[in-house]
């Protein structure tokens, strides 16, 4: 349900959120051993694999939905598994670290998720996993404002079953990897200001996740009046934005 909401929007999401999701890519990255193997689940567009050959790590990613795996592919000038959480076609304790950027907040089981993050990572190895928080982030007040103002519907927008949810702060996220059999050793938030053409943020708006689903809900009339409410913004948009981010390591014996 949850990975359903990102299948066949590459594209849009390329051009929006993908430049939100890579504000948080310094900080996953940062202070892991040089050299190592690195697998990034989840890897999107490509970019935390880029960057992280670029530090040194030989890395690479996977990617469940077939469109977005060929995208970092072409970038990557790579080869990109087609695969997601809790299934990789990987062997065990492959890797000596793992990273998950904001991929456990939108997988239908993520403790499963988190257990097959131990799975493949190595004894010692690293895993760092971000999310977005329980707080809605300024780009979902703006877009909720904005539907307001138009006096848009708000159907329900799917959320994971109680038993499958977990707490969206760092103590949540630490608790689902502590589950999974890892050892936490940090667990906090990262920000950063991130800035978009608002053309580029209409078209994840209008086709992405929950923002996608509240589009679509609405009448063609309600949809033009949105249109005209979002193109009074400014041409360029700046948010201040927060993830939790967590790493755990995997135990030695």
């Amino acid at each position: 349900m949850a990975e359903a909401l990102w299948t066949g929007v590459a594209e849009a999401y390329a051009r929006s959120f993908a430049g939100l999701c890579a504000g948080a890519i310094p900080a996953v990255l940062d202070g892991l051993p040089k050299g190592g193997r690195l697998l990034d689940v989840g890897c999107g567009t490509g970019e935390l694999v880029r960057a992280a050959r670029g530090a040194g790590a030989d890395a690479i990613g996977v990617e469940p939905d077939p469109a977005m795996a060929a995208m970092a592919g072409t970038a990557l000038d790579d080869d990109v598994v087609v695969a997601g959480l809790p299934d990789l076609p990987l062997a065990e304790s492959g890797f000596d670290a793992v990273t998950a950027n904001f991929v456990l907040n939108h997988v239908d089981d993520p403790r499963a998720g988190a257990r097959e993050l131990a799975r493949v990572a190595a004894p010692g190895a690293v895993v760092r996993a971000t999310i977005w928080g329980s707080t809605p982030p300024p780009q979902a007040v703006m877009w909720n404002g904005l539907l307001d103002s138009v006096g848009a519907v708000r159907p329900p927008v799917p959320r994971l079953p109680p038993g499958r949810d977990f707490d969206r702060s760092a103590h949540g996220l630490a608790g689902i990897l502590t589950e999974a059999g890892l050892a936490v050793t940090a667990a906090g938030t990262r920000a950063w200001t991130w800035r978009v053409p608002a053309h580029d943020l209409w078209t994840g708006l209008t086709s992405v996740g929950g923002f996608g689903v509240l589009w679509r809900a609405q009448s063609a009339a309600v949809q033009a009046r949105l249109r005209s409410a979002y193109d009074a913004l400014e041409p360029r948009l700046a948010f201040d934005v927060e993830c939790v981010l967590v790493e755990a390591r995997v135990p030695r014996s």
